[in-house]
């Protein structure tokens, strides 16, 4: 069997070796000093090794989950890490924007290290940065210092910066309505940590760091959480502006912030996208 095999995308293989079967563990990695809990899924060892490795990162923890991405992607022949940040979910420490960016990286140059290399059959030359809402925030802004990451995959990505211009008390009625489960140090503390760091975390201005590496950018038409012209546009209108070097795509579905109605659409664009850009 391939490396990633898209026969797999939306089936099950007829017959599973029971000394060979895909399976799931837990995840408990130290990042700057606190448990991050998690989800460790590898595939058939069927597939031919080593595996491309995805990393989904979650966005601002609410109730959004992204598991048919990482079931889907498992299938495929690709090691699924599924973290709960700082502070999320049971996970040590306190939540704060920059620190989901430090998990993920941490995260990164974990999957990207001989020992799990060898442990999970990880190709250390085919990893993957994959996030939803803040989390789209986090792959990009974590992804961007990363030279050895494959790719960086944003689904309708939420730049924390752009809404800062508006009134400070809106800005944390709007999060506390979706962090209601959250381990932090209060909302002030998450609004200030982003107002302090906002020019690093302001996506147009990844665009030096980003405009070479492949990129996937999957938008909602009618998102009224991440409001695409305000914060995916004027990143984008640069990196279209030049000849990348690397595999760079935006689409956009008639969808909401969740994507609902074109999910297999998203699972599809995804797959075909890694498979694209592997080495």
């Amino acid at each position: 069997m391939s490396i990633v095999d898209l026969r797999f995308l939306f089936e099950d293989p007829e017959y599973l070796n029971e000394s060979n079967l895909p399976n799931y563990g837990s995840l408990d990695f130290v990042s700057n000093g606190s448990h991050i809990y998690g989800e460790i899924m590898w595939p058939s060892a069927d597939f031919d090794k080593p595996h491309p490795c995805v990393i989904m990162l979650h966005g601002y923890p609410g109730s959004a989950r992204n598991d048919d991405i990482s079931h889907a992607l498992c299938r495929i022949g690709c090691v699924v890490l599924v973290p709960h940040h700082r502070g999320a979910w049971g996970s040590q420490g306190k939540y704060l924007v920059t620190n989901c960016v430090e998990d993920a990286y941490n995260l990164a140059l974990y999957a990207h290290s001989e020992d799990f290399a060898k442990k999970y059959d990880v190709d250390i030359n085919n990893i993957f940065l994959l996030g939803h809402s803040m989390g789209g925030n986090s792959a990009l802004n974590a992804g961007k210092k990363l030279d050895f990451l494959r790719g960086i995959i944003m689904l309708a990505p939420y730049d924390p910066t752009v809404l800062l211009s508006g009134s400070k008390e809106t800005y944390l009625e709007s999060l506390l309505n979706e962090g209601k489960i959250l381990q932090s140090d209060g909302l002030d503390a998450i609004y200030d940590d982003i107002v302090a760091n906002q020019d690093s975390l302001k996506f147009e201005n990844s665009f030096e760091r980003v405009k070479d590496k492949n990129l996937l950018i999957l938008a909602a038409k009618y998102d009224s959480v991440s409001i695409n012209e305000k914060m995916i546009a004027p990143l984008w209108k640069k990196l279209s502006e030049r000849r990348s070097l690397g595999n760079q795509r935006l689409i956009e579905y008639p969808s909401e912030h969740g994507l609902l109605g074109r999910r297999i659409s998203v699972i599809r664009d995804i797959a075909y996208f890694l498979k694209g850009c592997l080495v």
